[in-house]
């Protein structure tokens, strides 16, 4: 049986347009015949990373808060999930702050990467995809703050980020679900990630 893609809904407001464009994306992955998992990670709480570095040296490079909280296996999936999937708004020219705690924990991955761990020894690259609002209208910088803290935190996973689908101007609770293009636009983003990724396995 496959791994299911992993699509998480990062915002910490539940039905909005974050949610919304991570059920779209849902949409177009069971238009083509699939199925993914969601991860409503608003929802979450994590311990925070304090820097201690214990998991450049502990087995497997575990966190000391791995038991702690479901940070851990939600890592895991990423690890074995073909592609996933981020749905986030902008907040203050980054992610929401549950979201970036979780990236921030993600230093045991780097260190396990670098470290030529069994954990990511053998993992091939994948896919990864992301959805991006903003309430703001204009800022030529709006998402580079947020897309590279997802590539390079993805990468720890030996998963690409994909060219971002991102929109300004989303601040409304119903402001993406009023346009029909932006949403048929995610919709086929997922029908196409599903195709390409797992069509051919």
């Amino acid at each position: 049986m496959k791994q299911l893609p992993v699509i998480f809904k990062c915002s910490h407001h539940r039905k909005g347009n974050s949610d919304l464009a991570a059920d779209l994306f849902l949409k177009g992955i069971r238009s083509a015949g699939g199925d993914a998992e969601i991860i409503t990670l608003g929802d979450m709480d994590f311990e925070h990373c304090i820097g201690c570095l214990k998991c450049r040296t502990a087995a497997d490079n575990r966190c000391i808060f791995a038991d702690k909280d479901g940070a851990q296996e939600l890592y895991e999936k990423i690890i074995s999930a073909p592609f996933t999937f981020f749905a986030s708004p902008i907040y203050f020219y980054h992610l929401p702050s549950r979201l970036k705690t979780f990236i921030d924990r993600g230093q045991w991955a780097f260190e396990a990467m670098t470290g030529n761990s069994p954990v990511m020894d053998g993992l091939k690259s994948r896919p990864a995809y992301t959805c991006l609002l903003a309430g703001r209208p204009k800022g030529e910088k709006l998402f580079e703050g947020a897309e590279l803290s997802l590539k390079f935190f993805l990468r720890f996973f030996k998963a690409e980020l994909q060219p971002a689908v991102v929109f300004r101007g989303i601040d409304e609770p119903q402001d993406l679900g009023n346009d029909a293009e932006k949403c048929a636009l995610i919709t086929a983003s997922g029908k196409e990630a599903w195709q390409r990724n797992m069509n051919n396995g």
